[in-house]
């Protein structure tokens, strides 16, 4: 098995990288290939119409992209003097098209961990991760923007029947049959509309302790709920699937269930 973590903010390395860790940790040490993707040409100017950089503009997008750079590459040594070498952990730069490098690099992986899109986030960023959500179609791990002691112990499945789900548990099976417990969240129109899935006794059958939590859905915010349990829950992965490019990004950004990132959350596991 491979982890593949995709650093893009300085801000946000550390908590990608250890999310990758405790993943690894959970998976008996894979590889974890860590990929810092850097654009080949200014973004801004990518067509005719955009005329030519000066010398000054080209010198100043150098210098931003080698500040970055090594502003990654610092933390990663931070991260990696403790932990990485035990990972067999790989620095890996590759300039390019963001989006064809990633997903190249996310179909090669078995998980591929990124941070977590933000609103007003650079073009590098955004396009990184829809590559290897969507292009990918790979198993993403958005990391939390703070600190998980694990990642992957106590999974959380925000259980809702749809081939998405299917295919992001599918990727977290090596997971769930090593977690220490499971628990499996259900939002219903009514009581019990939705027998357990089929997996609860599967898992149960395994010695795996799996809690299933239903709640009647009273309001649209049913993320804030989803968020509410599975911390109540004492959980440390969110297993659900990715929708549609509009609907996914706005459950990211905002919508109805924007308090499930905009407050302390768990890392996420997703499969459009």
């Amino acid at each position: 098995m491979r982890i593949l973590a995709i650093l893009d903010r300085p801000e946000t390395a550390m908590f990608t990288l250890e999310t990758a860790s405790g993943l690894a940790d959970r998976l008996n040490g894979p590889e974890i290939r860590v990929l810092c993707p850097q654009p080949a040409g200014d973004p801004d100017f990518q067509s005719p119409d955009e005329g030519l950089p000066t010398h000054e503009e080209k010198s100043r997008f150098a210098h931003d992209i080698s500040t970055r750079v090594e502003a990654l590459r610092n933390a990663f040594d931070r991260w990696a003097a403790p932990a990485g070498q035990s990972h067999g952990a790989r620095w890996v730069e590759i300039a390019g098209d963001i989006r064809k490098v990633v997903a190249r690099e996310a179909m090669a992986a078995d998980m591929t961990v990124l941070s977590r899109p933000r609103s007003g986030d650079a073009d590098h960023v955004t396009l990184a991760f829809s590559a290897a959500l969507y292009d990918a179609r790979a198993a993403v791990v958005v990391a939390p923007l703070q600190h998980h002691q694990t990642v992957g112990a106590h999974p959380v499945i925000a259980w809702h029947p749809a081939p998405n789900l299917e295919r992001a548990m599918a990727a977290a099976r090596p997971l769930l049959e090593s977690a220490s417990r499971v628990t499996v969240i259900i939002g219903e129109s009514r009581e019990n509309e939705q027998p357990d899935p089929p997996f609860v006794d599967a898992l149960r059958q395994r010695g795996i302790p799996v809690t299933v939590d239903r709640f009647i859905i009273a309001s649209a915010n049913v993320g804030e709920e989803i968020r509410t349990r599975a911390l109540a829950a004492g959980g440390d992965l969110l297993v659900m699937g990715a929708y549609s490019r509009p609907h996914f990004i706005e459950w990211l950004f905002g919508g109805p269930t924007r308090d499930i990132l905009a407050h302390g959350t768990l890392p996420i596991l997703t499969h459009h």
